[in-house]
């Protein structure tokens, strides 16, 4: 009788365990300038701008991307110095110097890597706007797509003052390398007039907040708001530099607060838009992708429901037994034959769905 008991009780708990699904949430965080007379939303982030210089963030990244995009709008050559500049989270400094060095290996195929004798850093990349003007039109200089620091949002660069490749693709690279050369870290970083450079390195923040005002597992949506005095999280860049021949430092500090946390179920943060046109075939050298005028299945381009331009965002998950928000009946799923997304029908499993072959 008690073997008969142990039985049952474990059939329940497998049974029980078989029905837990994973479901998925995004806490989105609203940044708000403290200065908002000089830094307000434009081209998809946030843009300070003075008579001297014109500051672009982009933040949407998880995380949240600290990195700004400095453009000289004088006759002068601007210098930043990073040993005076500083990325500042709740009121504690950090720097943007630090006295690296790393050594470049060049190989044949002219790629490259970085290290130092006590540690490797992985490759940061950004992707900074959703239009062709990216820091907009200062006057009549305009910044393209064709600018080759300045792309589209469809293009990821890796660019960083100290963001380097991880120890695993260091060491792939460094067997096959032809040269080497040792650099260290630039402490004044020179921009010429009408030009930008990109100054990346911190994240904003990675920790969740879990306030017992908002709900953590929503079944849409829930949102905390709060003022500059009770925000959970203040950021800024404070930004040392000089112009030409001058050795008067001049001070820009681009502070914001945290002025909303919203927690989503994933499935309400995006929609998909079905593409009527095909994609642009020449942004791709593999030729074993061929596309037809019609495609033989429905592409969905996933599409972000918020507005973002002042916002980063973490993701989290929890496994539940019990239904925390409903799921659509229409799936989808990425096909990078299409390089989008297809619709298909599809079972629940414990580790999420089964898809099946896509609708014609």
């Amino acid at each position: 009788m008690k073997i008969r008991k142990i039985t049952l009780l474990l059939i329940v708990v497998v049974l029980f365990s078989s029905c837990a699904q994973v479901y998925k949430f995004v806490q989105v965080f609203e940044a708000t300038p403290i200065n908002a007379n000089a830094t307000k939303i434009q081209n998809g982030g946030m843009l300070y701008e003075d008579s001297d210089c014109a500051i672009f963030y982009s933040f949407w990244a998880e995380g949240g991307d600290a990195s700004f995009a400095f453009y000289n709008k004088t006759d002068q050559i601007i210098y930043i110095d990073l040993s005076k500049s500083f990325f500042i989270r709740n009121g504690i400094a950090n720097d943007y110097y630090k006295e690296r060095e790393w050594s470049e290996a060049h190989t044949n195929s002219t790629s490259y890597s970085y290290s130092n004798s006590s540690s490797i850093y992985g490759t940061k990349s950004f992707s900074y706007g959703a239009s062709a003007t990216y820091l907009g039109n200062f006057g009549s200089i305009p910044l393209t797509t064709k600018d080759p620091l300045f792309s589209s949002a469809t293009a990821n660069r890796s660019i960083a003052y100290g963001a380097l490749y991880s120890a695993s693709q260091a060491n792939a690279i460094a067997t096959s390398k032809s040269s080497a050369m040792s650099i260290k870290e630039t402490k004044i970083i020179a921009i010429p007039p009408k030009s930008s450079k990109i100054i990346a390195e911190y994240s904003i923040s990675n920790i969740l907040l879990v306030d017992c005002d908002l709900q953590r597992y929503p079944s849409e949506f829930a949102s905390l708001s709060f003022d500059e005095e009770d925000s959970p999280l203040i950021f800024e860049n404070y930004i040392s530099y000089r112009k030409g021949d001058s050795e008067q430092d001049i001070i820009v500090e681009n502070k914001f607060y945290i002025s909303k946390i919203t927690n989503y179920a994933k499935p309400y943060l995006h929609e998909y838009v079905e593409r009527t046109e095909k994609p642009c075939q020449n942004v791709t050298s593999d030729e074993s992708k061929k596309y037809d005028n019609k495609y033989p299945v429905k592409v969905f381009d996933e599409v972000i429901t918020i507005n973002t331009d002042n916002c980063f965002y973490l993701e989290y998950k929890k496994t539940s037994n019990r239904t925390l928000y409903k799921k659509s009946t229409t799936h989808y799923y990425y096909n990078s034959l299409y390089e989008g997304y297809t619709q298909g029908e599809s079972s629940q499993t414990q580790s999420g769905f089964l898809l099946t072959t896509p609708k014609k």
